[in-house]
């Protein structure tokens, strides 16, 4: 049967739908619209660009722009780093060896930024190539590394460093919720420095149509589970594969959580946003979980989409209700 749509509008989730996920779901690629991420290359000549490493990022094979450097893409209200503001990481979704389409990317930052009043910052992490270079940990030292580099130059960056939410859509989202639900792991990171130190952690875990299973009897995506784990295999790959599944992992101590998903997703099965959220209700995780009749997998803002449409609005009320920002001028 199909899952019922459902609103969950307390700090508090109050209740979960079940659900039977269709078989159907799984990331596509570059025929949906999306990039191998060839457009998404760091430049130094760029300000707003920052490069997570200042030399070789651990595990490069090289330093290609386009592959080898992962850095953060900044936007300050206005352009100006005026004073310390709340800051949300972005980290947009495609399965793990390809980025989404720019939906994802700048629109959401602008908006972020103009109408949140944060500084926004897009991560662009490493992409598992098809040799399976790239592949688990790489895309999670990249996120780590991205949180302790905003926290330990917050001040330069007019960041207020006790505010920095991370925000994730698909497989992005599976990325930002192993981060927030693993805050005390650096994934084997084989080199450590100053930054490393910093040791920031996410204030709020945001979530956009999310990757959240890496067991194949769990609603896990084929491609994400494919890409990020390419190459494991036997007891290791077992291991990973519920190791990385967040449903197994959520515990008291989490951030508190927004997620949006629609019942009628096309690429990840919704299950995974069901599953998650039944493990927050169970752990007692403040939560704002949105199920929505009907939204567009990897839409961003979803503008022009009805339902799923409301979810920034409603993530700007629930943000002024966690105290992480203050009120703001409702804009349309």
């Amino acid at each position: 049967m199909r899952c019922k749509a459902f609103v969950v509008v307390t700090l508090l989730l109050i209740s979960v739908v079940a659900g039977t996920a269709s078989a159907r779901h799984g990331d596509r690629a570059a025929a949906d619209g999306q990039s191998d991420g060839s457009g998404s290359c760091f430049d130094a000549s760029d300000a707003t660009e920052i490069r997570l490493w200042p030399g070789a990022a651990p595990g490069a094979a090289g330093d290609d722009p386009c592959r080898d450097i992962p850095y953060l893409k900044m936007y300050a209200p206005n352009g100006v780093r005026d004073k310390s503001r709340p800051a949300i990481v972005i980290i947009p979704g495609g399965g793990y060896d390809r980025l989404s389409d720019a939906k994802e990317q700048a629109p959401v930052a602008e908006y972020f930024a103009s109408h949140l009043h944060v500084v926004a910052f897009v991560l662009y992490y490493r992409l598992v190539q098809h040799d399976g270079l790239y592949r688990y940990p790489v895309p999670m030292w990249d996120g780590r590394r991205a949180l302790n580099l905003i926290g330990r130059n917050a001040r330069a960056l007019g960041v207020d460093g006790n505010r920095i939410g991370l925000f994730g859509f698909s497989a992005g989202g599976h990325l930002a919720s192993t981060l927030a639900l693993h805050p005390d792991s650096d994934f084997d990171l084989p080199i450590h420095d100053a930054v490393d130190a910093a040791h920031a952690t996410p204030a709020f875990l945001g979530l956009g149509y999310p990757v959240i299973s890496m067991l194949p009897s769990e609603y896990a995506s084929p491609s994400s589970l494919k890409h990020l784990l390419y190459g494991y295999d036997g007891g290791t790959l077992q291991q990973l594969e519920y190791n990385l599944s967040g449903q197994h992992h959520v515990t008291r101590h989490m951030p508190p959580v927004f997620l949006f998903e629609s019942e009628d997703d096309q690429r990840i099965s919704p299950e995974n946003s069901i599953v998650f959220a039944a493990a927050l209700d169970a752990n007692r995780v403040p939560a704002e979980v949105h199920l929505f009749k009907h939204g567009v997998h990897g839409s961003g803002l979803s503008e022009g989409v009805p339902d799923e449409d409301q979810w920034p609005r409603l993530f700007q009320a629930w943000l002024e209700r966690i105290g992480f920002i203050g009120q703001v001028p409702v804009r349309g």
